[in-house]
């Protein structure tokens, strides 16, 4: 491998670990804002229909 393979592979690296933070960071303040987590939110309004047991109680 030449350096600019290497160098490739970190940058690559590095975007998907900020990727990573920033994800992590969103959904953190996404639940203290609305007292749910993003993908249960997305997942009960596209899906009204869901078993009683998986809806959460607000």
């Amino acid at each position: 491998m030449d350096a600019e393979s290497i160098a490739g592979l970190v940058g690559l690296g590095v975007g998907l670990a900020v990727l990573l933070a920033l994800s992590i960071f969103e959904s953190r303040t996404y639940r203290r804002e609305h007292g749910e987590g993003m993908l249960h939110h997305w997942i009960s309004h596209q899906h009204p229909h869901m078993p009683h047991w998986m809806r959460r109680r607000h």
